[in-house]
C-alpha cells in the first residue's frame, strides 16, 4: 500500500484552517479563498479557483451541526477543481481521529441528527422513537473504520508537503520524521479502512501529529519559543522544507506566523462552535526563478 505524500506544484496554494461543522463560515471562507463563487438559487457550488490548489487543515467535524454538509462541499469542490487542474486536499485532524475512534464527546446534536439522517434516512428526528441510542448506533455506521465516511477520511493525507511547505493539523516533530510521513499517512489511511489497530504512535500521544501543540501556542515565554523554534528548525531541515503550516490551536490574533515564517499558525476560531471569529486564509505563491515564495493572510 503507497500513499503520496509530496507533491510539486507551480500554481497558487490557499490554505484554510479547522471548520468545525459551520458551513456558513466554511462557504465564506472558500469565497474570501477565491475557489468558490457565490451561492446561486437552483445551482450547486462552483469551484472558481482554476488551477489553483486548495488546503483545508482538518477538524471538519465536531462542534458544528452541518459536518457531512461540509464533507460532500469539499468532494463536490475537489471533483470540479480537478477538472481546471486544481485539487482540493483536506487533512486528517484530531477530531476525525476522535469520530473515527467512536470518541462522539464533541458532537453537537444538530451533528448526531445529520449524520441520523444519511445513516437512516429518516427526517423526523423529534420523534420518541428515534432515540439518542439510535442516533449513536447511526453515527457509529458512518465513522467506524471501514464504514462509508471513515473510508473516505482514509483517503486524505495526515501530512502533507506542497513544494517547500509542510501541512499538519497539530505539527511534525524530529521524531515523526525518522519514523516517516509516508508510513504516517499509510498507518491513518489502513486503520480509517478498516484496520484493526489504530496507529497509537502518530495519532493518540500529545506529541502525535494531530494533537502536537508546541508551534501553535501564541504568547509562549521566551525560552519555550525558542525551544519550539529551535525543534522546528531541525523538523524542516530533516524534510528540505522551508516552513509548516498548523491548525488545529485557535488563534486569539488570526493568522499569524512566528519563529522567522517557518510556521504559519491558521486556525482562527471561525467556527460559530468556536470563537465565531472573522475568516481568514493563507496563500502561497510559489516562487518564480531564484525568488522567495510569497506568503500572504486573505
Amino acid at each position: 500500500m503507497s500513499f503520496r505524500t509530496t507533491f510539486i506544484i507551480m500554481t497558487p496554494c490557499v490554505t484554510v484552517g479547522d471548520l468545525h461543522g459551520d458551513i456558513i463560515q466554511t462557504m465564506r471562507v472558500l469565497q474570501l479563498a477565491g475557489v468558490m463563487g457565490e451561492a446561486v438559487s437552483g445551482e450547486g457550488p462552483k469551484w472558481i479557483g482554476g488551477d489553483t490548489v486548495l488546503v483545508q487543515m482538518g477538524d471538519i467535524l465536531d462542534r458544528g451541526d452541518d459536518e457531512i454538509g461540509i464533507l460532500r462541499l469539499l468532494w463536490h469542490l475537489g471533483e470540479a477543481a480537478k477538472e481546471q487542474g486544481g485539487r482540493v486536499y483536506v487533512l486528517n485532524g484530531n477530531h476525525e481521529t476522535l469520530n473515527v475512534s467512536g470518541d462522539f464527546r464533541y458532537v453537537t446534536p444538530g451533528a448526531f441528527r445529520e449524520s441520523s439522517m444519511v445513516a437512516l434516512g429518516k427526517a423526523d428526528f423529534g420523534s420518541p422513537a428515534i432515540s439518542f441510542t439510535m442516533q449513536a448506533r447511526a453515527r457509529l455506521a458512518l465513522f467506524s473504520p471501514g464504514s462509508p465516511i471513515a473510508r473516505k477520511l482514509a483517503m486524505n493525507p495526515t501530512v502533507l508537503v506542497i513544494n517547500d511547505t509542510v501541512f499538519a493539523h497539530g505539527g511534525i516533530l524530529p521524531w515523526h520524521v525518522d519514523y516517516g510521513l509516508e508510513k504516517i499517512n499509510m498507518e491513518v489511511s489502513r486503520w480509517m479502512s478498516g484496520g484493526d489497530i489504530p496507529p497509537e504512535m502518530t495519532i493518540y500521544s500529545p506529541e502525535s501529529v494531530v494533537w502536537n501543540r508546541l508551534y501553535s501556542r501564541e504568547a509562549q515565554h521566551e525560552a519555550e519559543q525558542g525551544i519550539a523554534c529551535s525543534v522546528l528548525c531541525q523538523t524542516l531541515k530533516q524534510i528540505g522544507a522551508k516552513r509548516l503550516v498548523v491548525g488545529h490551536t485557535p488563534q486569539m490574533r488570526g493568522c499569524n506566523s512566528e519563529c522567522e515564517g517557518k510556521v504559519w499558525r491558521v486556525d482562527v476560531g471561525m467556527s460559530s462552535g468556536v470563537m465565531n471569529a472573522p475568516v481568514q486564509a493563507l496563500e502561497i505563491v510559489p516562487r518564480d526563478g531564484e525568488g522567495e515564495d510569497n506568503v500572504a493572510v486573505n
